[in-house]
């Protein structure tokens, strides 16, 4: 049930969990959309393969940044306002990618909507906690992850048969509506949830700095972060092997992604059916295990006969791993100071993101006539997630230490 604001404020009613749900999703649906027609950008603007991956990598730099700023920034103007924001400057960054005149003109538009979109996906969790208790909360929660779990399944193929039938502008005419009635919706439908109250950066920033010096954070995040990197370097990678090597049209990536996202559903529910058998750790271990196996595979089956589905099917069982993986490595990084939960998790996402973002960089950098290069950056990812996985194991340094009392908020 809706819970009262802070101050005395009269409860706020609740926005409608669909609307939530669109929110939360339209970052990660726009970002997994344009995949698919990568190859028709280098034709169209005459730019390098590695120039275009900047479309990819600017847009996870963008949801990395944004992961740090809109919870502090909500807490001190309120949600609405900033969501609101974030929406309409995802829209901006959408009629610009739908106009570019140019590759640098698309880059600029992607990352303006990274910084718009990502709005959602972080201000979305807030507001459920805002407004429903620790019961209603759980279900509203599993509701919106289950949407953005389907958003990236279902939009590389609704943008490639879009790319392939209207151009690949065609996707940013999809994404402009929705962006608009998502922001329409949210601005008719959504109440403030949060009493705006003064931030104390200087203490944001010791915590942040807390958990760069802390090594049971760093070995969780960097395992995670290094399972993400493997994950978007294998997403930057595809498009251009089917459509050179391969000679395969847009719709084949479509279509074949959906085995890779499928895998990761199935992790996600093996962690509900495994952990109370096998513990947190040793599921985060063994998906990461799994990960790795999975790796050896790709490059065995890539390097021996290139096909679609010597390029999905050890991506897939990768994506098991990486579902099994993440959830536990989550909730260990938010255990380290359970006080400071809240920056640990900006803390996480912006570490996955920057990673990523780096790797899909060194993608760009290597030679992009063989498949070597991919196999290369998503092997060295998944033996590192491994590697630093393991460091989890050691017995922490942290439990001798005192409490956390640092506080984010003035009172």
């Amino acid at each position: 049930m809706p819970v009262a604001l802070a101050g005395g404020r009269a409860s706020p009613r609740a926005p409608p969990i669909a609307l939530l749900a669109l929110v939360t999703a339209i970052a990660p649906a726009a970002l997994h959309m344009l995949v698919p027609a990568f190859p028709l950008l280098a034709a169209d603007f005459d730019a390098a393969p590695a120039d275009v991956q900047l479309v990819l990598t600017l847009f996870l730099t963008g949801i990395a940044t944004g992961q740090l700023v809109y919870g502090p920034v909500s807490d001190r103007f309120g949600r609405r306002p900033v969501l609101l924001a974030g929406l309409a400057l995802f829209l901006v960054g959408t009629v610009l990618c739908g106009v570019a005149w140019s590759l640098p003109a698309l880059i600029v538009g992607r990352t303006l909507q990274a910084l718009g979109g990502c709005a959602g996906m972080v201000l979305g969790r807030a507001i459920v906690r805002d407004v429903y208790d620790r019961e209603r909360s759980a279900s509203a929660l599993a509701t919106i992850m289950m949407v953005m779990s389907l958003a990236p399944s279902l939009s590389p193929a609704i943008g490639a048969y879009l790319a392939e039938w209207g151009g690949w502008r065609a996707d940013f005419v999809l994404l402009g509506m929705v962006g608009a009635a998502v922001l329409i919706l949210t601005a008719l439908k959504f109440e403030e949830t949060h009493a705006p109250a003064p931030v104390n950066l200087v203490g944001m920033l010791g915590s942040f700095i807390l958990l760069l010096r802390s090594p049971a954070f760093l070995s969780v995040a960097f395992a995670t972060a290094f399972t993400s990197a493997s994950w978007f370097t294998f997403l930057a990678a595809a498009p251009y092997l089917l459509s050179e090597l391969l000679h395969e049209p847009p719709s084949t990536y479509g279509l074949m992604i959906l085995l890779p996202m499928a895998g990761y559903i199935l992790g996600n529910a093996a962690v509900v059916r495994l952990s109370a058998l096998l513990g947190s750790v040793r599921l985060f271990i063994l998906g990461l295990a799994l990960s790795l196996a999975s790796g050896v595979m790709l490059a065995l089956w890539c390097l021996s006969d290139l096909t679609p589905c010597a390029l999905f099917v050890p991506m897939a069982i990768s994506s098991v791993g990486n579902g099994m993986s993440q959830p536990p490595g989550v909730a260990a990084g938010l255990s380290v100071y359970p006080r400071i939960a809240g920056a640990a998790s900006g803390l996480l996402g912006f570490m996955q993101m920057t990673v990523a973002a780096f790797s899909t960089l060194l993608l760009g950098l290597l030679p992009r006539n063989s498949v070597v290069a991919m196999v290369a950056v998503v092997g060295a990812s998944l033996a590192l997630a491994l590697l630093c996985g393991l460091l989890t194991l050691r017995p922490p340094a942290e439990a001798a230490r005192p409490a956390v009392t640092a506080r984010f908020y003035k009172t």
